[in-house]
C-alpha cells in the first residue's frame, strides 16, 4: 500500500526538512519539502499530495494566497491544506476552534505526534504505525 504523500510548504528550510525527516521515521509518509511559496501550486500539482501542511507568513506569498491558488487548481482542490503558524499559541490553539476560513491552524513550534493526529484526521486513516518520536518537538520555528 501507497504511502500518504505530504507537502510541507515553509520558508524555514531547517524546521520544515525536520518535520519531513519526522513524518518520514514513522514510515507511514512520504513527505516533500517546498521552501518557496510561489513554487508552491506547481509543487503540488507535480507531487499530487494528499495533505498541505502550509506556512501562514512566507516571504512573496501569504499562505492564504498560496491555499487560494492550489485550491483553485481543479484537480487539487479536494486535498486538505492546515496551516502551520506561530501567529497562535498552543495555549489559544486548545481554548478556541482552530478552524479559520475553512482551514485547520497547528501552533508552531508542534510535534510529530499533533501532526500525525492532524493527518489522520484528515486522511481518515485508521491503523497508523505508531510513532516513535510522538513527544518531540518537530520545529522549532520561531518565524510564521
Amino acid at each position: 500500500m501507497a504511502k500518504p504523500k505530504i507537502l510541507i510548504v515553509d520558508d524555514d528550510i531547517a524546521s520544515s526538512r525536520l518535520l519531513a525527516m519526522g513524518l518520514e521515521k514513522t514510515g507511514s509518509f512520504s513527505a516533500r519539502v517546498e521552501n518557496d511559496a510561489l513554487r508552491a501550486p506547481s509543487t503540488a500539482r507535480e507531487y499530487r499530495p494528499e495533505m498541505i501542511l502550509l506556512d501562514v507568513c512566507m516571504p512573496g506569498a501569504d499562505g492564504g494566497d498560496v491555499a487560494f491558488r492550489i485550491h483553485s487548481d481543479p484537480a487539487l482542490r479536494s486535498t486538505p491544506i492546515v496551516f502551520l503558524t506561530s501567529l497562535v499559541s498552543g495555549q489559544e490553539a486548545n481554548t478556541q476552534s482552530m478552524m479559520r476560513g475553512g482551514y485547520e491552524f497547528l501552533p508552531k513550534p508542534v510535534s510529530i505526534g499533533k501532526v500525525i493526529e492532524c493527518i489522520d484526521r484528515h486522511l481518515a486513516r485508521t491503523g497508523s504505525a505508531p510513532d516513535p518520536i510522538a513527544g518531540e518537538t518537530a520545529a522549532n520555528v520561531s518565524r510564521g
